[in-house]
Formats: structure tokens, C-alpha cells, sequence
């Protein structure tokens, strides 16, 4: 909210708890207790996230204006589909097990794989009417009416359960896990952001328009008289675009030991 005040200050900006939002949707579960060694839960969430502003700065420039703005937009965290899938295959231990066996020893005992896959459409962002640089300037259409594209992650985890010893006297033994992970195990190259301008997160359209055209030719000028080459600031301005962390990581392989006692 704007606020009219004496000079020499004349005005200053003040919060107001005046946004809100609706969020509407449902979720399906389906939990497969364990059976046998195979463990299951598989979930979808429907959701419709709209409301009057993201963040508290949302709407500050109108807000400077005098007005309050009550058209409800898609958030910026909205997400409509998300899929979860969690399977977990797992050998017990002593009576519990049936797994395979090699010179009479239970091999696989108190082991197992767990996989865990995600599918989640993507989240809302404005189109921008002119290129920046490295980003954009302007809306083109309706406050995040653009939408990123589905991201897909699978997780995967293998471990065992080792006993060091073992006690009367203890009421647990002393125990350790130990774990393979993979984070990413497809190695898929998730897009998480995007430049608004061209809607592609490697490309932000600056170069091809009139707006970039412009720098090379500045920078065509500075070549002849010793400063940079248009080859070197496009070489730059390439590294630059590719590296704004558009994307999830890649996949990462973890081998560790958990202790118990």
C-alpha cells in the first residue's frame, strides 16, 4: 500500500495482508502393504494453485498505483499432475528368508532394492515481450499463462543390514547399513527454468534480435580498433546462457555406511 506522507519524505510503501489464494485439487493413494518381499505405494495429487500473488512482491508495482488487484492467476509453485511411485523389494532375515543361497549362507538377508520414480507437470511462468540479455523485460499475454515442460526423476537405493555382534545383555545389537544410491538413475535432463522470452532454457533469444544485433555491431566497430571480437563475446555470451541452472543435476552415485546401536 502506498502512503502519502510530509515531505522531504513524501511517500513510502507499507505490507498489507490483502493477497490471497485458492488452492483446490485431491490426491489418490494406493498402499500395498508388504507381501512377500514387495512393498508398493503409488500416489497422484490433482491440483489447482491460483491466487492474487506468489510472493509479497507480486503485485508491488500495482499496489504502488493505489490498486489492488483480485483477478486470480496460476502460482508460481502450482503444479496440476504429480505421479509418485515408491517400489521396495526386501529379504528378511533367519526363518523370514527366501532368497537365494550360496556354500548354505543366506546371501541377500535383511537386503533389498528400493526404486522410487516421479512425474510432475510443469509450473507456470509469464512470457516476456522483448529479450534481455539474460532474461526478459515486459509480459506478453496473461501472468503465467506459460507453462515448463513435465520433469521425470527415478531415484534408486540398494543396501544391507551387516550385525557386528550380538549380546544377551544388549537389548539390539550393534548393526550397520550399507548403501549404494543413485539420485537421477536415468540421467534425465529435467528443465526447471526457462529464459521467458523464447520459452527455451538454453537460448534467450537476445543474439537473434534486432536488440543483440545491435551489441555485434558495436562490438564489430571495437574489433577494428584493437578491443574485443565478436567471436570472443559470442563464445562468452554462449557460456554465459548455458550455465543459469535451468536444470536438475545430473546423476549422482553415493556409496556409504549407516551405523545403528
Amino acid at each position: 500500500t502506498l502512503q502519502q506522507v510530509a515531505s522531504p519524505i513524501g511517500s513510502y510503501t507499507t505490507f498489507d495482508n490483502i493477497d490471497f489464494a485458492t488452492i483446490k485439487g485431491f490426491s489418490f493413494t494406493y498402499d500395498l502393504r508388504r507381501t512377500g518381499n514387495i512393498l508398493a505405494l503409488a500416489n497422484y495429487t490433482l491440483q489447482f494453485a491460483d491466487g492474487t500473488g506468489s510472493n509479497p512482491q507480486s503485485q508491488r508495482t500495482l499496489s504502488s498505483t493505489g490498486e489492488n488487484i483480485r483477478t486470480l492467476s496460476p502460482l508460481d509453485f502450482d503444479e496440476r499432475h504429480r505421479f509418485n511411485l515408491t517400489l521396495d523389494y526386501r529379504y528378511g532375515s533367519g526363518k523370514k528368508y527366501n532368497g537365494p543361497q550360496m556354500f548354505g549362507a543366506d546371501v541377500f538377508a535383511n537386503a533389498g532394492v528400493n526404486l522410487q520414480v516421479t512425474a510432475v507437470s510443469g509450473q507456470p511462468y509469464t512470457k516476456s515481450e522483448l529479450p534481455t540479455a539474460f532474461g526478459g523485460t515486459g509480459f506478453s499475454g496473461a501472468l503465467n499463462q506459460s507453462r515448463l515442460p513435465w520433469t521425470y526423476t527415478a531415484d534408486l537405493r540398494v543396501d544391507k543390514d551387516f550385525a557386528l555382534f550380538r549380546s544377551d545383555e544388549a537389548k539390539k545389537p550393534l548393526t550397520f547399513n550399507v548403501y549404494f544410491r543413485v539420485q537421477n538413475l536415468m540421467n534425465t535432463k529435467n528443465v526447471v527454468g526457462v529464459y521467458t522470452f523464447t520459452g527455451d532454457p538454453e537460448d534467450s533469444g537476445y543474439i537473434a534480435h534486432p536488440r543483440g544485433r545491435d551489441l555485434l555491431e558495436g562490438t564489430a566497430g571495437g574489433e577494428a580498433n584493437g578491443f574485443g571480437t565478436v567471436a570472443s563475446l559470442l563464445d562468452l555470451y554462449e557460456a554465459r546462457a548455458l550455465a543459469p541452472g535451468f536444470f536438475t543435476l545430473p546423476r549422482r552415485i553415493y556409496l556409504g555406511a549407516i551405523f545403528n546401536f
